[in-house]
Order: C-alpha cells, then sequence, then structure tokens
C-alpha cells in the first residue's frame, strides 16, 4: 500500500510539472531594434566557398564579407536642347541693319546675280536699312565663299555689330540661329565684348 501511495505521489509530482511546463509561453524570435536594422551593412560574399579538406572541417571558416554603402554621386545638370530654326526662302525680304546683297544671298544660298537681276539691281549699288528685295526661289550660290567664317563658334560682340551683320560676317547663318541658340529677345541689343554662340 505504501508503495502505491509512492507510485500516486511521484505520478502526481511528474504530471504537475508537466503541467507547468505546457503553461509556459512559446518562444519568440529575438526582437530586434528598427534603427539597428538600418544601420546593419550588407554582406556579399565575394569568393566562391572553397571545399573543406579533412584537417580543414574542423576548423570554422571565415566568411569573407565587404560592407556595401552608397555613394553620392555626381550627376551632371540635364543638356538643355535648343532647337535652331529652319528658315527658308522667303518671296520677299527686307535688309536690316548691317545686311547688303551679297550676305542676303550667301544666307538663301542664290545666285548674287540672280538676286541682282531680279531686283534690277548693279553690284555697286549701294541699298539702305528697310530695302525690301525680291529673292529668286531657284538657283543656289555658286563656288566657294558662301561660308566665310567656319562655325559653330563663339563670337565677341564689336562696336557697331548687330545680329543681322554677324550673320553676315559668317555667310550662311540665319539671324534667328544665332537668337534662338543664345536666348535674345527684342529689341536684340547687343553689348561690347559680350559673348555669342554661333550656331
Amino acid at each position: 500500500m505504501t508503495k502505491h501511495i509512492g507510485r500516486v505521489i511521484v505520478s502526481a509530482v511528474l504530471f504537475t510539472l508537466l503541467l507547468s511546463g505546457c503553461k509556459r509561453p512559446a518562444s519568440k524570435a529575438p526582437e530586434t531594434d528598427t534603427e539597428e536594422m538600418k544601420t546593419t551593412p550588407i554582406r556579399i560574399q565575394t569568393d566562391p566557398p572553397l571545399q573543406a579538406t579533412p584537417t580543414e572541417a574542423a576548423q570554422p571558416t571565415e566568411e569573407v564579407t565587404q560592407e556595401v554603402q552608397a555613394t553620392p554621386t555626381n550627376t551632371p545638370p540635364p543638356t538643355e536642347i535648343v532647337a535652331v530654326p529652319t528658315v527658308t526662302r522667303p518671296a520677299e525680304y527686307t535688309l536690316m541693319e548691317g545686311e547688303y546683297i551679297f550676305c542676303i544671298a550667301r544666307r538663301f544660298n542664290i545666285s548674287p546675280d540672280d538676286l541682282l537681276a531680279v531686283n534690277n539691281l548693279g553690284p555697286d549699288d549701294l541699298l539702305s536699312t528697310g530695302t525690301v528685295l525680291q529673292i529668286p526661289q531657284t538657283g543656289t550660290w555658286e563656288g566657294e565663299g558662301r561660308v566665310r567664317i567656319a562655325h559653330p563658334a563663339a563670337y565677341a560682340v564689336e562696336a557697331g555689330d548687330t545680329i543681322y551683320s554677324i550673320a553676315c560676317e559668317y555667310g550662311d547663318v540665319t539671324p534667328e540661329a544665332i537668337i534662338a541658340v543664345n536666348g535674345l529677345k527684342e529689341p536684340y541689343d547687343l553689348t561690347v565684348g559680350q559673348m555669342l554662340n554661333i550656331p
């Protein structure tokens, strides 16, 4: 009888221990501070893992790690693309300050003789600002000399220069192209020493 009571007591103790073990909460993953997560470096394995030899198997292997850090790069500002207007041959053209008959022939790729003939002019006739010229719709500049100065280039404005006279200096450049590339606004006043891009 004593043995039986002993067994009942031992069974009760074991059962109590088992029940108290079941009341403990299940284990959960360790909590990690979110700040710590933000600063933890990323590990990248840079070399392929080597196969361990039997003698190395017992020794712990070292991982080759590399800390990756984002570094800012200097991004160049976007390049502004300026549309240079394409000027077609007009039916007539009004001379502006600094322009002359051969300048207009170069600009519109016209034979100077055709331009003179259609306007009943001679090569030595002097024309004033505001003269309206009829522009032939056929023919082209013949030979060399249409491009007087190579471009694209930069030009330093001199006393007496206008957008129109500068275009005439280069020959085949239109004033509209110089205005567009340099972002000029009417009345296109220039100052001595001002640098202009010539397209």
